[in-house]
């Protein structure tokens, strides 16, 4: 039941939580602007995380001044983003972003609004935005919540709604479906069904997005979500995954995925698995998404790593195969075993580890220079290096100079007559 002002019990425990949790810079920021006159507010996924319990990773402050008259109440701001009514204050270790209410006028490539228009109006601010659980904002002053667009029911049924009329919120910026997809996957929540009919009309905004953002999205959606099976349904139907990752609309099976430990790229890795298919594949989606170079080779060699896994009960064809793939990309490979409930190769990893064994031509007890001073060069120390580390795979107790240096001797005399 709300009391007289409005406020629910749920909103009292998200106002007690939110002062509880508030940085001293953020409150600062927030009492500076009330002394000014203007009106401060939280908004957006700090408010929503409240409700949910969470402390949030993020504060956001929205006010009613114009961003001219914030930056010059404050000593050290970032006024980069003025145009768009953004002022980032730097006080002590803690940045704070405050954006005066605004108004939107149309977008028209998908992505930033062509005007925007400074309001007095929180409730006018807050129908902008993408989501009713993140139009949601704290009143600090008055220490109350305002929810214009019922957000607090639809976080407590579990429900991802557009706020207003969905299609037109995902015409406006092209990444709002997949947005509302990842959310729904983070908090394993329902997409309410307006707005998961207006995913498909909304295709064509969202494939101009530019990739670097589609990234970040996928990665939280793959990396936090805790349901995948409906949102990854909803990227099908979408034409959304077509898009993303031809080569994962193989499968849609992706419930398993929650097996593995939260981490994009290897859940990454792991959906490839499910598709069948190879490790190029893997390299090409992470390299579409504009991801770096090292989470491409990460989720490349993870996949090669998996499906070229030997019998674990076989130790030297264990050495021969980390050897190859390293580590990381064995243990990778032992972690997407969970996919089919199986963790036989990651006890033999670490039975392997514990033995600390020579795997690599740097583990081996002799070095180039050691090979020169018997007389080889050029591409020959190369060849007899690895020849060498085959045999040590084989059998790494000959990994001792004396023998190691006769075995050289042996093997270059063998190319040399060959």
């Amino acid at each position: 039941m709300a009391s007289s002002d409005g406020q629910t019990a749920s909103h009292v425990e998200a106002c007690e939580r939110l002062e509880r949790w508030m940085p001293r810079a953020v409150r600062g920021v927030v009492e500076k602007l009330a002394q000014k006159g203007a009106r401060a507010v939280l908004v957006g996924g700090g408010v929503r995380d409240a409700f949910l319990d969470r402390e949030p990773p993020d504060w956001d402050v929205a006010t009613d001044a114009l961003p001219s008259d914030v930056a010059g109440w404050f000593p050290r701001v970032v006024r980069a983003g003025e145009k768009h009514g953004t002022i980032m204050v730097l006080t002590g270790p803690m940045p704070v972003e405050v954006t005066t209410f605004r108004g939107e006028g149309p977008y028209l490539d998908g992505r930033r609004p062509s005007h925007v228009t400074f309001l007095k109006d929180l409730t006018a601010d807050l129908a902008r935005r993408d989501l009713t659980i993140n139009a949601i904002a704290y009143d600090v002053v008055a220490k109350t919540i305002v929810d214009p667009f019922d957000g607090e029911s639809d976080l407590h049924a579990g429900v991802v709604r557009a706020v207003g009329d969905a299609a037109a919120r995902f015409s406006e910026d092209g990444l709002r479906p997949l947005r509302a997809l990842r959310f729904a996957a983070t908090l394993g929540f329902e997409v309410e069904q307006g707005t998961r009919a207006a995913l498909e009309s909304a295709y064509a905004t969202f494939a101009r997005v530019a990739w670097e953002r589609k990234k970040v999205e996928m990665e939280k959606l793959l990396g936090n979500g805790v349901e995948l099976v409906a949102p990854v349904a909803m990227l099908f139907e979408s034409g959304m995954l077509e898009h993303l990752a031809p080569e994962l609309t193989t499968t849609r099976n992706v419930d398993q995925l929650l097996q593995l430990p939260r981490d994009a790229m290897l859940r990454l890795a792991g959906w490839v698995v499910l598709a069948k298919r190879v490790p190029q594949d893997a390299a090409a989606i992470v390299k579409r998404w504009r991801a770096s170079v090292s989470d491409a080779e990460r989720v490349s060699k993870a996949v090669n790593a998996f499906q070229t896994k030997p019998d674990p009960t076989s130790l030297v064809a264990l050495r021969r195969w980390v050897s190859k793939n390293d580590w990381a990309a064995a243990r990778d490979a032992a972690t997407l075993e969970g996919l089919f409930d199986k963790a036989r190769l990651t006890s033999e990893l670490d039975a392997l580890a514990a033995q600390k064994p020579p795997l690599a031509i740097a583990d081996l007890a002799v070095d180039g220079s050691e090979l020169e001073s018997l007389g080889m060069r050029g591409p020959m120390v190369g060849i007899v290096l690895r020849q060498l580390l085959e045999k040590v795979l084989e059998n790494p107790e000959i990994n001792e100079k004396t023998t190691l240096r006769a075995t050289a001797l042996t093997l270059s005399t063998g190319i040399m007559s060959g």
